[in-house]
């Protein structure tokens, strides 16, 4: 069984991540485990909780486990404080997804990326670091077709009328609050987005995650990293 850990800053990545990678393959080939990771400093040690496994005797070519670690501050430090019991466990792959803000802005990015990697092990496993810029809600908000099926009539005239950015065309890397953005879009017809698990969860479900897989790759390079680190996962022997 081939086995990949996924450090994620919190629940909107863990849903996210979770519905991908569910989408990439067959359940019957996937296992899939969610985990918290708490604590630490001041508080006592830092402790793992699983919150989520799958049940079932039938044997699968792949385990994917899901760490949530509270914090984009705690991705990093997470994987190098685990690092080594997971490389001891049999684990091929270590990823980390994280927004940029509010802590960095987007000059400092080159500076988020190094200290990223400051004395992180990279033998036999190098991490890869996936930075969402500036959230993860501008992945959401590239995927444009989405917004007809939270409402039929947010359309992207609408959009361009009401805030003036084109989710379909323009680079929402460049977005400074893509989760307010989004917000803003949905309560053109009474909705909202918070990180509210049922508000997350009906924006992962209105996603069209062919059109994530084939295209975003060319909108987010460090999206397109995660994607192609999937295909190879899933599909070498």
């Amino acid at each position: 069984m081939k086995r990949m850990a996924i450090f994620v800053e919190g629940l909107t990545e863990e849903k996210f991540i979770d519905r991908l990678l569910r989408e990439v393959v067959s359940e019957k080939k996937l296992e899939i485990t969610h985990a918290e990771l708490r604590g630490g400093g001041k508080t006592g040690p830092r402790l793992l909780t699983i919150t989520a496994r799958e049940n079932t005797p039938l044997p699968k070519d792949y385990s994917v486990i899901i760490l949530n670690s509270g914090s984009d501050s705690r991705v990093a430090s997470d994987i190098r404080e685990r690092y080594e019991s997971l490389v001891n466990a049999g684990y091929s792959q270590i990823v980390g997804i994280r927004d940029v803000r509010p802590e960095v802005s987007v000059n400092d990015i080159p500076r988020l990326r190094r200290g990223l990697r400051y004395r992180l092990k990279t033998n036999p496993l190098d991490p890869l670091f996936v930075l969402s810029i500036m959230e993860t809600e501008a992945w959401f908000l590239a995927e444009f077709t989405h917004f007809l099926c939270i409402h039929e009539h947010i359309t992207i005239p609408r959009i361009v009328q009401a805030f003036g950015f084109n989710p379909e065309t323009e680079d929402m890397q460049l977005r400074p609050e893509p989760a307010k953005d989004l917000s803003n879009i949905y309560g053109l017809e009474g909705y909202a987005y918070t990180k509210r698990s049922n508000n997350i969860q009906r924006t992962i479900d209105a996603l069209d995650y062919c059109k994530i897989f084939l295209e975003h790759g060319q909108r987010f390079p460090d999206l397109d990293c995660f994607i192609a680190l999937l295909q190879r996962f899933f599909t070498d022997s």
